[in-house]
């Protein structure tokens, strides 16, 4: 008996382990009803994601897939969709819309509640196939008033869900399926697909949209799995590859990353297929969140960033999720920057700490100090002030949106400051950024 409650707590402490983590406890058990969600998510209308063709009152498939307005990420505008911008061919995620809807569809990122069937379908309240595309109105170089009316119309209609139900506006045509409905659901709200198990920010101000790949991932495992999975129809990384994949993606695996919001679109298909294709998920393994996050950590780490500090990231910089706490940053010529990091003691006390450094590429460090001795006002003596070091901070810059600060403190503050790492971001946005 107490052996089976032994493997009871084991089995309870493993389930909320795999349902918080994408570390090393992640394994992949999703159902094929998620899988075939994944793929109807990609495009409902192919083979593969349970479909049988398009729409007839629709004729480009962009207008009818779930990932053009909502993203890969599934972020909508707050992803990597984030500058998509509409066309007669496709949809966007809001980016100019006048429609100002959410597109956000990730119940952890987007702190939503799981999906239901009836938000899948949108009966009732969803467009008509027609209303996609048919209602876009290209502007010219001098339009006319009635125009512009004509587009700013059409920009709303073409983003709005499309009718899904067999009683609505598409009533007749092809909708989803019951399965494909039921699906659908059960991939969005499947935990260990959602963005939070693959990244830990996503900065949409960046440009490209930067991604900060979760902090369980291990880069040489994901150069592992690369090689064994993903290498024999991708090629090197590095170069365009005409082999088994026929050359796709075009310019090769790190230059198709370096564009906006494809890290999203990469761990989407990575892990679940590209329906009617060679691609299939048997065909790579059946790969797992942990797996995405080491490939994706190995790829981006083989992005040659190309960036260079300049003065135009001086500011003020936070990490959102720790407001309260951040770092005044200012670059003089030369290189030479001085930073001011504000934050508390263990006792909620705030400390200040400032110290100087050199820019390096991307990336300066700074011998940051604490003060003691001096005194308000008239009182003040700069003989009086002591300086102590205070541990160091590593800055390390991917655009002049988005940046990773490690902090590790002296010996002699370290059993009161822990190392920390921190993702940060802009709190405000600069006119120009300078040199990038």
């Amino acid at each position: 008996m107490n052996k089976e409650i032994n493997l009871l707590v084991v089995m309870i402490t493993s389930l909320l382990c795999l349902a918080w983590s994408a570390g090393a406890w992640a394994k992949d058990d999703a159902s094929a009803c998620v899988e075939l969600g994944a793929l109807a998510y990609d495009n409902w209308t192919s083979t593969d994601g349970g479909g049988s063709g398009m729409p007839s009152g629709e004729t480009y498939k962009d207008y009818v897939r779930c990932k053009s307005c909502h993203g890969w990420d599934r972020l909508g505008e707050r992803g990597g969709y984030v500058r998509r911008t509409r066309t007669a061919e496709r949809p966007n995620a809001g980016f100019g819309d006048i429609d100002q809807a959410s597109r956000d569809i990730a119940p952890g990122m987007g702190d939503y509640y799981h999906i239901s069937a009836g938000e899948v379908r949108h009966a009732g309240i969803g467009r008509a196939y027609e209303d996609g595309s048919g209602s876009w109105v290209e502007l010219g170089d001098d339009p006319t008033a009635a125009e512009v009316a004509a587009h700013a119309t059409g920009f709303t209609l073409g983003n709005q869900h499309p009718d899904f139900s067999t009683t609505g506006a598409n009533a007749g045509d092809k909708v989803l399926t019951q399965e494909q409905v039921d699906c659908l659901v059960e991939f969005v709200n499947y935990g260990d697909s959602d963005p939070k198990f693959y990244f830990d920010r996503v900065d949409y101000l960046a440009s490209p949209v930067w991604y900060d790949i979760h902090s369980g991932a291990s880069a040489p495992v994901g150069k592992t799995f690369y090689d064994q999975t993903c290498r024999a129809c991708h090629g090197d990384p590095a170069e365009d590859y005409n082999g088994a994949n026929n050359g796709h993606p075009e310019g090769g695996m790190l230059a198709y990353l370096r564009q906006d919001g494809k890290f999203s679109e990469f761990v989407h298909k990575a892990r679940w297929g590209v329906p009617d294709t060679i691609m299939t998920r048997s065909t790579i393994g059946t790969p797992n969140s942990q797996d995405m996050i080491d490939v994706m950590l190995y790829l981006q780490e083989s992005i040659e960033s190309g960036f260079v500090i300049t003065s135009g990231i001086s500011g003020t910089w936070y990490n959102p999720e720790r407001s309260g706490e951040g770092f005044m940053i200012d670059v003089a010529a030369g290189g030479v920057v001085s930073t001011s990091f504000y934050t508390y003691d263990t006792m909620g006390r705030q400390v200040w700490v400032i110290g100087a450094g050199s820019v390096n590429g991307n990336v300066f460090e700074i011998d940051f100090y604490i003060t003691d001795g001096g005194i308000y006002g008239s009182g003040f003596n700069m003989d009086l002030v002591n300086r102590y070091l205070w541990g160091k901070g590593v800055f390390t810059f991917s655009s002049c949106y988005a940046g990773r600060v490690d902090i590790i403190p002296h010996e002699d503050f370290a059993a009161e400051f822990e190392s920390l790492t921190t993702f940060i971001s802009r709190s405000t946005t600069p006119e120009s950024c300078g040199d990038e």
